[in-house]
């Protein structure tokens, strides 16, 4: 469906349904492949009469071969690794049943009207992912007592984030007017200093045996048309990685041969079926980028891909496959050489560290608007002391910001994470933040040099290698017994609630640490303390600008002796020039001497007439005597400044090159007679 037609069936499915979240009326329509009709019908109660005798099916996680009537008999069969968690209206009990080795189910069924809509919910906490299903009759209560079951946290210590409305936990879930396929995010801030560690369970969950049967969700994040975009896909265990290539190709509009992936397990190789990759489940995170195309004079070709259908269903997985006359299998691509580069939010090569600076703020904030985090306008040394050396109860924690515009997570990250309201006034609060800009090779040199000097050469070789796919990300660094240390690095791929959950977490035991220096200050000598720092200070200061001006010197010289011997080099070449010019002159004056008069118009002798077509389209006309000799033939070009050496004097039919007969021969001989045409070219 082209993207003009998904535009208006958003439009008209907003409408319908009075829901304004874009995000979760996107997520509906893509359930039902952006049918309307569907959709809206997926969402609307609907009211049926059931009358005594009616049979009614209910979406059950039973096997279909069960009879409903014998389900309750059959037990609730849990993964190694998650429990699957199903609860309906008809299932009061199926919190303690997750746990247990069996869930009961309801062998009736009550027509109360109401269709009943099963919701699948992922719930993600610390590193386990924990699938539940639900009725859309229940409350938002009622999965935080599943999942007190699950993970041995009380529902009343769990904060739920990922639904984009307001709830409580008597909210009915139907009211919130949610897809089927949800993600939630479980917070724990009454539970200090959390353990994220993964389990054995999951980590054997991830290298389950080989089944080709298996179906795998792969969530693929990229960029199309400078916006960002992630979808997921479901594909079977047997379709192998290059298949995967190609199906997104025709979703992306990027050609296997330009996708870059990141996020693939080592070993993968484009003949490899999905279920032998070692993919986790239930999801699978993929990040894909389009390869810069180097400009050359080749043609380009682009592959007609195969067009490849992927169902968004559970139980369907179809494959059309459109063949093509072999004439048409490559055509010319068209390129588009005048694509604007956006300007980075730091020039490259700057030598005034402060502009540079300005210029990441005022590219920042022309990028993601006026309200984003205050950027420390200063050098890192600087932003060191107005957070971490100063007094101890006024310090703060120093938040570093590294970006990188060629990594994929960098606008989001800007838009949706840095730019929040909480972040921002939460940064502004507790941290001086300082950022700077890594796309360019030169300034991540700088950077490498300053980190080096406030923070080791560990710190510094990590920076060094991190790749633009790690970026951008945020170091929070702390100071203690003197030494600045990085306490936590948060990258890019982060959730709002966790970047927020990590910050609190460092700003905490930070306030532990400043209590505690706090103390140890007021012991001390405030006024020999305060005049040995002034000391200090003034030598590093003295002792910089010492520095500062002898580099700035040499420098200086360096750049005159450059400037002289350009400008030798230049004299030498200007004298050259002039000395062959001048022996050129004096070679055309002593054969215009030389040469014969051009015979008349009546000449009674025989006459060659020779026309020569010369650079720039000019004709240049002249007669020779026939039994004149090509060499006076050339002589006469020599004095229309036109050197043997430099060009070539060609016949048109057929093609001779003159300079390389003999030059004693006549025109007549030469089959320059009676008249004949010559150009001119450069050798």
């Amino acid at each position: 469906m082209a993207d003009g037609s998904r535009d208006q069936v958003l439009v008209d499915f907003q409408a319908f349904t009075g829901i304004e979240d874009f995000d979760t009326c996107a997520a509906i329509l893509e359930q039902h492949e952006w049918k309307l009709e569907a959709a809206v019908n997926s969402i609307m109660p609907s009211y049926d009469t059931v009358g005594p005798g009616c049979e009614v099916n209910i979406p059950s996680a039973f096997p279909a071969d069960v009879p409903v009537e014998r389900a309750d008999s059959v037990p609730f069969i849990s993964s190694p690794v998650e429990d699957f968690v199903n609860i309906s209206d008809d299932e009061p009990s199926a919190a303690s049943g997750a746990s247990s080795s069996a869930m009961a189910s309801s062998s009736s069924y009550t027509s109360s009207g109401i269709h009943k809509r099963m919701l699948n919910f992922t719930v993600e906490y610390r590193d386990r992912n924990i699938p539940v299903v639900i009725a859309d009759s229940q409350t938002v209560g009622c999965i935080k007592d599943i999942l007190e079951v699950e993970i041995n946290v009380p529902a009343n210590q769990q904060v739920l984030k990922g639904i984009k409305r307001k709830f409580e936990d008597t909210t009915i879930l139907r009211d919130l007017h949610l897809p089927k396929d949800n993600t939630l995010y479980v917070l724990t801030p009454q539970i200090r200093n959390p353990t994220l560690t993964r389990s054995t369970e999951e980590t054997n969950h991830t290298h389950m045996s080989v089944d080709i049967n298996q179906e795998y969700t792969l969530e693929i994040s990229y960029y199309e048309n400078t916006r960002y975009k992630c979808v997921q896909l479901k594909f079977p265990g047997r379709k192998t990685v290059q298949e995967v290539k190609q199906d997104v190709s025709n979703l992306s509009d990027i050609p296997v041969r330009h996708q870059i992936w990141t996020g693939w397990p080592d070993g993968t190789l484009d003949s490899l079926m999905l279920s032998q990759c070692g993919l986790s489940i239930p999801l699978h995170h993929l990040d894909l980028t389009k390869a810069n195309n180097s400009t050359t004079n080749k043609p380009k070709y682009t592959t007609r891909e195969v067009v490849m259908e992927v169902s968004s269903s559970d139980d369907e997985d179809d494959e059309v496959v459109d063949s093509f006359p072999e004439e048409e299998i490559f055509a010319p691509e068209s390129a588009n050489t005048n694509i604007r580069r956006n300007v980075t939010l730091m020039p490259e090569n700057f030598t005034d560290e402060m502009q540079g600076l300005e210029h990441f703020t005022r590219e920042f904030k022309n990028r993601y608007g006026d309200f984003h985090p205050f950027f420390f306008l200063g050098s890192l040394d600087d932003a060191i002391k107005e957070s971490l050396q100063q007094k101890a109860k006024d310090r703060k924690l120093l938040a570093v910001y590294l970006h990188h515009d060629r990594s994929i997570a960098s606008n989001v990250f800007c838009s949706q994470l840095l730019c929040s309201d909480g972040i921002v006034n939460y940064l502004s609060t507790n941290f001086i933040t300082w950022a700077w800009d890594m796309t360019h090779e030169c300034n991540t040199a700088r950077l490498i040099a300053m980190a080096t000097r406030h923070f080791g050469s560990v710190v510094a070789t990590q920076m060094r290698n991190y790749r633009s796919e790690e970026l951008p990300a945020l170091l929070v660094i702390s100071r203690s017994r003197a030494t600045n240390e990085i306490v936590d690095v948060i990258q890019g791929h982060v959730t709002l609630d966790e970047l927020m959950t990590r910050l609190i977490h460092s700003v905490e035991i930070f306030q532990e640490q400043q209590a505690a220096d706090i103390s140890e200050e007021q012991e001390r000598t405030n006024r020999e303390m305060i005049k040995q720092q002034q000391d200090a200070d003034y030598e590093e200061s003295l002792a910089a600008d010492k520095a500062k001006a002898e580099i700035q010197r040499e420098e200086e010289a360096k750049r005159q002796a450059v400037l002289e011997v350009e400008l030798q080099k230049q004299r030498e070449e200007e004298r050259l020039r002039q000395e062959e010019e001048d022996a050129k002159k004096a070679i055309q004056r002593n054969v215009s001497r030389s040469l014969a008069v051009e015979p008349p118009e009546d000449a009674t002798y025989p006459v060659s007439k020779i026309r020569f077509r010369v650079k720039g389209g000019d004709i240049i006309n002249r007669r020779f005597r026939a039994d004149d000799t090509i060499q006076t033939l050339l002589n006469f070009l020599i004095t229309k400044g036109f050197h043997t050496e430099e060009y070539k004097v060609l016949t048109t039919y057929p093609r001779r090159d003159i300079t390389q007969l003999d030059e004693s021969l006549t025109l007549e001989s030469a089959r320059l007679f009676p008249q004949e045409t010559l150009i001119l070219e450069e050798k």
